[in-house]
């Protein structure tokens, strides 16, 4: 055998390492100011919500999804707009197919696609749930007005106890923190938190989806060199009525990884691209995670996981059917 294939797999991959640092740290700045407030904010619990949260899902990272579903789980943002923001979220879709000069092109009518379709089924959803959305907000409501005795009790019981120091009540609180996809401090401002934001976490990811393109030029160099170039493409051809199924099954896994495989075997040409929406579409980071974690109505949470498998592989067969 020759595993020529093998040297070009890492040459290949070593190529994208450099452009997915500067991208990283560029994307850990956006996420860093955007997402930091973002929770305390009117905008994803305005009438404008969906609208904001389609356009927020755009920014390749998973700060967002995150919060979304955080506030989802709260009660303080709609279930149209929770499906808004997770529509439009790429992942690592968007830096991947900028370094790859054959698929970039392909970057905007994807990111059209994502947006128009979040903001029609998020107010969609809206519209027709419109009862189970008061129900859900109004328990925000409720929650809140019900908190506002014992906060105030609570912040009064502080100042007495630390008349003679000089702490401030509002530092005694407890600021939440979400987590991201590597395990790091979305909100996290320290100067060390801020080196490691800055610097280590766009390395360290860097290096994994460095990882996982590897992995994968190698699986598809490695089948190219047992099957040949032909019998690969036919094989893929004939299935390409199963592909966008394969794919929004890959796009449910709640990792990086799955955004990446999908980008990368249509960056190779190994599926088209609606079979990459259609994946990229189910696709929301870790947010399902986090929606299974916070959010207590199992039934609701398969509910939400279902619609967005169904409107994911509806719109990958959409625009197989029309050819693009």
């Amino acid at each position: 055998m020759n595993f020529e294939f093998l040297l070009d797999a890492i040459i290949d991959s070593l190529k994208l390492l450099p452009f997915l640092l500067i991208a990283y740290i560029a994307i850990e700045v956006i996420e860093y100011v955007s997402t930091r407030h973002l929770e305390h904010t009117r905008l994803l619990t305005s009438k404008w919500s969906t609208l904001f949260g389609a356009g927020f899902g755009l920014v390749p990272q998973c700060g967002f999804s995150v919060v979304a579903t955080d506030l989802f789980a709260k009660h303080k943002l709609s279930i149209g707009t929770l499906l808004a923001v997770y529509i439009s979220t790429s992942d690592e879709a968007i830096p991947l197919l900028i370094m790859n000069p054959s698929k970039a092109l392909s970057l905007l009518p994807l990111l059209l696609i994502k947006f128009v379709l979040a903001i029609a089924v998020g107010y969609f959803v809206n519209l027709i749930f419109k009862k189970q959305n008061q129900k859900h907000l109004s328990i925000a409501c409720k929650t809140s007005k019900d908190s506002q005795t014992t906060q105030a009790e609570a912040e009064h019981n502080h100042e007495h106890e630390h008349e003679h120091e000089n702490i401030a009540p509002q530092d005694l609180i407890d600021e939440e923190h979400h987590t991201g996809c590597c395990g790091h401090d979305i909100e996290e401002s320290s100067k060390n938190a801020k080196v490691k934001r800055f610097l280590l976490h766009p390395l360290v990811h860097s290096l994994k989806i460095f990882a996982f393109i590897l992995i994968v030029n190698i699986i598809f160099g490695l089948i190219i060199e047992l099957v040949g170039t032909e019998k690969l493409m036919a094989f893929l051809s004939s299935s390409r009525a199963f592909s966008p199924i394969l794919a929004c099954i890959i796009g449910l896994i709640p990792n990086c990884a799955s955004s990446v495989v999908i980008t990368e075997l249509y960056a190779m040409g190994g599926i088209g691209f609606g079979t990459m929406v259609a994946g990229l579409i189910v696709n929301a980071g870790i947010a399902f995670v986090v929606l299974f974690k916070q959010n207590k109505n199992i039934k609701q949470n398969f509910a939400i996981l279902g619609s967005m498998f169904v409107i994911g592989l509806v719109t990958g067969y959409i625009i197989q059917l029309i050819g693009f």
